[in-house]
């Protein structure tokens, strides 16, 4: 299933419905289904064949979605753990920011009360 606020493409035809019955048949087999797609028209949904046929015609997009997808977890970080603790916001930067976006007293008073509660 594809995300179009995302970009994501997806395979045609296969929608939410069609992707979590595809997802709920073949959670055991998906090392199997990633290494050599075929057909699977013996599942029981409506247009099986079709969606079969689909996913085989569409596999290289069916993958890339998938990638898109996916959380990479393997990526360096240039950071230590106590980098990533939660710090009180720069109220001098969000001040800046907000003078220059133009917005309004209230969110400026929203930004000083969320920093005293984090110092």
């Amino acid at each position: 299933m594809g995300d179009a606020v995302d970009n994501i493409p997806g395979v045609p035809g296969v929608g939410r419905k069609t992707a979590a019955t595809l997802l709920k048949a073949l959670r055991h087999a998906a090392r199997r289904v990633r290494e050599h797609l075929q057909p699977w028209p013996k599942l029981k949904f409506r247009s099986a064949a079709f969606v079969a046929q689909t996913l085989v015609e569409h596999r290289e997009s069916a993958f890339l979605s998938r990638q898109l997808t996916g959380i990479a977890c393997d990526m360096p970080l240039d950071a230590q753990l106590s980098d990533l603790d939660r710090q009180p916001p720069d109220l001098a930067a969000v001040e800046e920011i907000y003078e220059r976006l133009g917005f309004g007293r209230l969110l400026r008073e929203q930004a000083r009360r969320l920093a005293a509660r984090r110092a």
